[in-house]
Parts: structure tokens; sequence; C-alpha cells
């Protein structure tokens, strides 16, 4: 019931941020399983706020972990406004704080990806990019486009030639249309051993055209923890086929 759902939440408090497959659940202090959604919720947050570009909507888990939080405010309304409720009870108080700390990191994972969907709104209105992003998320970016475009056109656009007013031109290797930086450097931590093609002296000049771009294939176990251009792993962490158990498990996240 109610106590199962608020002892359910309380998954945050694990120092152990390392991930666990979904028949491998954790055990609460009380000894109940914790709830994989919540998990879930929480590495998805962890990975969105360190990753340079969105990540897909983690759909499952934010609606399952909405209707528990939806739940147990129903339940602490319920408790708070009987004729003997003590609001200082210890048990009533932890179960309020255990609540809002859910309610913060799903918050907090919204507001991530609505930042990075503003950021770059042209970048992820392409069809290839567009399917990352939750039905509200789309509604949301088409709006938030066709209101900045119309901003543009009313205070310059309009008294430009016509050739001179596109947002989006591409001419060779310049591109008018601003996306996010996925050549940045992010720390990985593996879930399952990985093969990884390191880029081989990016930041050292080569010494001619058969080097450029070259790579090194590496691998890595399962619990280690390394430094990598975030291109190098991007396909763990955005093509379905990498996702894992269940396709909600990707191989690696990122810290």
């Amino acid at each position: 019931g109610f106590d199962r759902a608020i002892s359910a939440m309380d998954t945050l408090d694990d120092t152990d941020s390392g991930a666990r497959l979904p028949g491998d659940a954790a055990m609460g202090d009380d000894g109940q399983p914790e709830n994989f959604d919540l998990q879930q919720l929480r590495r998805m947050w962890q990975n969105e706020k360190y990753a340079p570009e969105v990540l897909p909507f983690a759909e499952r888990a934010v609606l399952n972990v909405s209707e528990m939080i939806e739940f147990a405010t129903d339940g602490l309304d319920e408790d708070r406004s009987a004729a003997d409720a003590d609001p200082n009870d210890p048990s009533f108080v932890m179960r309020c704080a255990d609540l809002e700390r859910v309610k913060y990191v799903l918050r907090d994972y919204l507001r991530i990806r609505l930042w990075k969907i503003t950021q770059w709104p042209q970048h992820y209105l392409e069809s290839s990019n567009v399917v990352l992003l939750s039905d509200a998320e789309r509604t949301f970016l088409k709006e938030y486009w066709h209101q900045k475009r119309r901003f543009f056109e009313s205070r310059l656009l309009s008294v430009l030639p016509p050739a001179k007013k596109s947002l989006d031109d591409q001419i060779d290797l310049l591109d008018m249309v601003r996306r996010p930086n996925l050549e940045k450097y992010v720390y990985v931590r593996c879930n399952e051993p990985i093969n990884v093609d390191v880029p081989v002296n990016m930041d050292v000049p080569t010494q001619g055209p058969s080097s450029q771009g070259s790579t090194q294939r590496r691998d890595f176990e399962k619990g280690k923890m390394f430094l990598v251009r975030y291109d190098a792993v991007r396909t763990y962490l955005v093509d379905r086929e990498h996702a894992g158990v269940a396709n909600d498990y990707p191989k690696i996240d990122l810290v």
C-alpha cells in the first residue's frame, strides 16, 4: 500500500551509484526491494546531466514515477488532514522528505532536457533528432521555435534581402544551425564489457592526411571508469541496439 510506495522511493540514499540489472533489485533498509523505475530515473537523470546532447526520453520511468508521486502525495495529504495528525512525527517527516527528493530528481531531469532543447532548437527539429524527444517536448519545441522565428522576422529578417533571410543555410563546412558539441570529454563507467574506438592523437598535430581521424580499438571491463570523447561512446547511450537488458539498461553511465 502507501507505506510500501513511500519506502520504494527511498533509493536516493544509496551511496553505491553503480547500475543494477532489473533482476538484481537492491534491498532497502526495511528489507523491501527498491523500485526499479526510481533507480532507472536516477541513472537517466545523471546521464542527461553529463551528456552534451539530449538522450532518448525515459518514458516508462517518468510515467511510473509520476504516478507514484501522485499516489504518495494523496496519502500524505490524508495523513496531514487527520484529526490526530502530528506534523512533527518522525515517520511523517521522513516520508515527506523522501517524496520531495524524488520530485526534485524528476523536475531536474525534465528541466535539463528543456534547457538543451532551447539551446539548439533547429537541431532537434530535424527528423533524425526529434525522435529523442517526448510528445510534450516536441510540442513545446515547435511552439518555442515558431515564436523565436517570428521574433527574428519582426526585428531583423523582414528588412533583409530574400537570399539573406534563411536561418538554416549550410555551405560546405559552414552551418548556420547551432549544434551540441559531441567532441566533449566525459567520464564513463562501464556496466558491461564494451569495445570503444578511441580517437588517436586528436589533440596533437598529425604528420600527414593518412593519420587524420585515426582510431584505436580498446576494450573496457565492467566496472571500469575512463575519460573519453563523448562521440566515441555515444552509440551506447543513444542507439537502441546497445540499450541492454529489456531495452532500458544502457551499457555505460556518465559520471
